[in-house]
């Protein structure tokens, strides 16, 4: 490894030493002066007229050209940074109370931990990586052992570490650590049972950061009709049948999630035949539902992001508005809908701006009751608002 005097040294063109002493920890091609000739993942100080302000590793050609790992431009990093790094960010959640309920985490969560590109969802044991670029993948890929051995040292139990690639359409893999894990993962959280798809399941296989707000969720549906939308394998519908849900219908296009959903509610100690699932597109069923004039008192509406990147934003908006103006269709006077956005592209303000137009829609009148974001395992530093992508309102329908 280089040591930091002679790394190669990355020109900023604009003045941003102040968002980089603040913590944020992304580097846009277009504020660079000159990117040297480095490969993705190397080592590089940044610097700005002559000072060297920060160490962070390069992705040439890529939009994000340069992560900061470290504001002190002399700091060594390498296999001893990465594990007291991934020791101190798990144990905040090894000391943490509200996860002792689960034994599913996210256990490093990129930039939010100071360890950007890299996220580790730990499922029972089962360490799942994922890179975030080539950058990411060229940085991180020697130092995942550091990585796994920082957790280890502060109490989680990694027995097997797979190397999860993100492109569309699931598969593959690589083992990285300990025997290969089997398809599906049984994990526990706050009394539900699932399963994990390791391999094939979106993301990592599940979405960690619903959890606190899946039990929310069961906190509202005792005695509730419930209907969730873009349920995928049933995170909510369980938690809701559990809260004594009178009744839950679960809704997916995929009819493999669908399926997993019913085992789900199978291995949660419930009885699929007093709910109902369906694999169909969520508009269709909207549609269908409204002109029979049924009404539920907890509606769930959790999409796929609408807004992957700045140029979806307006017809993510538009999206937005119209799924809401249709969800409120069929929520009971009286009911409640509970409503997402996973976009940093469409943050709070823009979601209940979405709503309220939604509500005109429907001839509606609702109240925000509360707004959440994502799990504790998932923070989000002050200077990196992008960090900040997963919205939930709690509506209040009259």
């Amino acid at each position: 490894m280089l040591r930091p005097m002679h790394r190669p040294v990355v020109e900023l063109a604009k003045d941003l030493e102040a968002s980089i002493r603040r913590g944020h920890p992304w580097l846009f091609d277009r504020a660079l002066r000159r990117m040297p000739a480095v490969a993705a993942g190397d080592l590089v100080t940044v610097a700005r007229s002559g000072r060297h302000l920060a160490v962070g590793y390069a992705d040439p050609g890529a939009p994000i050209a340069v992560r900061v790992l470290e504001t002190d431009p002399g700091a060594e990093v390498g296999a001893a940074w990465a594990r007291e790094r991934a020791r101190q960010t798990a144990a905040v959640r090894v000391g943490d109370p509200r996860l002792a309920a689960s034994d599913a985490v996210r256990a490093v969560h990129g930039e939010g931990d100071g360890m950007p590109g890299l996220v580790i969802d730990l499922y029972a044991g089962v360490a799942v990586v994922v890179f975030d670029g080539s950058g990411a993948a060229g940085f991180w890929r020697p130092r995942v052992g550091d990585v796994l051995a920082g957790l280890r040292d502060a109490g989680m139990t990694v027995r097997s570490a797979w190397l999860k690639p993100q492109r569309r359409g699931g598969g593959g893999g690589e083992l990285l650590e300990g025997d290969e894990p089997p398809p599906l993962v049984d994990i526990e959280e706050n009394g539900a049972r699932y399963t994990v798809d390791v391999r094939r399941g979106q993301k990592t296989g599940f979405f960690l950061d619903q959890r606190d707000n899946r039990r929310v969720a069961g906190e509202l549906a005792a005695g509730a009709e419930v209907l969730n939308l873009f349920a995928y394998t049933g995170g909510f519908s369980v938690q809701a049948a559990l809260g004594g849900a009178r009744r839950v219908v679960t809704v997916d296009l995929a009819a493999a999630a669908v399926d997993a959903a019913r085992d789900n509610f199978t291995r949660s100690g419930l009885e699929p035949a007093a709910h109902r699932f369906e694999a169909a597109d969520v508009f269709d069923v909207l549609a269908r539902e409204r002109d029979a004039g049924a009404r539920y008192d907890l509606v769930i509406c959790d999409p796929p992001s609408f807004a992957p990147n700045a140029r979806a934003r307006g017809r993510a908006l538009e999206a937005y508005r119209r799924l809401n103006a249709e969800a409120l269709g069929v929520v009971a006077g009286g009911g409640v809908l509970l409503t997402a956005s996973c976009s940093s592209h469409v943050g709070e303000v823009d979601l209940i701006a979405c709503v309220a137009d939604a509500a005109v829609r429907a001839g509606r009148r609702l109240r925000v009751r509360q707004i959440r974001g994502a799990a504790t395992d998932h923070p989000v530093r002050p200077a990196f608002p992008e960090g900040h992508y997963l919205t939930l309102l709690e509506c209040a329908v009259e």
